[in-house]
């Protein structure tokens, strides 16, 4: 009897401490393979992974490898602005086949804002043509079922000043809010349709600060955001713990400062999957362990 009763308080024991550990489970690695060495991706071929394409590698046989062995494969989209010079074929195929044909943002006057050098910003007003072209773009790919997700750069409630954000009219800030959370709310409705476990993160806070809330919005269509170079701050940790979504298969991404960062950034809650990337050529090896999720079954 009183070997039964050890074994009992063994098992329990153990099982206390598999729960422990899973209650206090860290953020599994991410990467960003943006070029086409694809250096150290073997190190992601893991349950757990979150890897990010390119503009112009999404369809490599690296990318359905990590797939085959359970990482998580997003596409980069950049819908906010269009290259000067359009990299390759397959980007040439988002814009809409001939960078010409995609409208540029209007305000002031069409072609004069830029967010980021040798590109110009194009318009994600509400129901524009490019918003409605993204939107048919995005949910082929959800049908072709090559990908897990999409990664959209810039998306979220505000830009920040390399587009001369806080000298833009309140009209203009309106117009690009609603612009933003159209696209989301369209590609979520478009998800619920085709594939419920497609991922949708945006490189973008929805907190629009100074108490206005509008932009939260956002944050109901998408299954989190990525927070690119942040700081261990009191206000990054409180974002990084917000619900997204309908609160399954939740991705909060952190690509840190340092390496340092990146292993603190995993123990913070709501904190999903980590990285540190100098260059967003591909990462190092990964910086912490790998942990099966079981949100999103393929």
């Amino acid at each position: 009897m009183r070997k039964l009763l050890l074994a009992f308080l063994f098992i329990c024991s153990l099982a206390w401490f598999a729960a422990a550990q899973s209650a206090d489970a860290a953020a599994n690695p991410m990467g960003l393979f943006f070029d086409n060495s694809f250096t150290n991706i073997e190190d992601y071929y893991q349950p757990g992974a979150l890897l990010v394409t390119g503009n112009c590698n999404r369809y490599d046989e690296h990318f359905q490898k990590a797939r085959e062995a359970g990482a998580e494969v997003i596409a980069y989209f950049n819908p906010i602005e269009i290259y000067d010079h359009v990299p390759c074929k397959l980007n040439e195929t988002f814009y809409m086949g001939d960078r010409n044909k995609v409208p540029l943002w209007p305000y002031p006057s069409p072609g004069v804002r830029v967010n980021w050098p040798h590109t110009h910003m194009v318009d994600i007003r509400k129901g524009s043509v490019w918003s409605n072209y993204m939107v048919d773009y995005i949910s082929k790919l959800m049908k072709e079922g090559k990908i897990d997700g999409v990664f959209l750069d810039n998306i979220g409630a505000r830009l920040w000043d390399k587009a001369k954000y806080k000298e833009w009219s309140q009209q203009e800030k309106d117009e690009w809010l609603e612009g933003s959370i159209d696209l989301v709310r369209r590609l979520d409705a478009a998800r619920k349709q085709i594939d419920p476990k497609f991922i949708i993160v945006t490189n973008g806070v929805w907190d629009l600060s100074n108490h206005d809330n509008r932009g939260f919005e956002g944050e109901k269509y998408v299954d989190g955001v990525m927070l690119e170079h942040a700081p261990l701050s009191p206000y990054k940790k409180m974002y990084a713990n917000r619900k997204f979504g309908e609160g399954r298969q939740r991705r909060l991404l952190v690509m840190a400062n340092s390496e340092e960062e990146a292993k603190e950034w995993a123990q913070m809650p709501g904190v999903t999957h980590v990285g540190f990337q100098k260059k967003y050529d591909h990462p190092g090896k990964p910086l912490v362990p790998f942990t099966k999720l079981t949100d999103r079954m393929r």
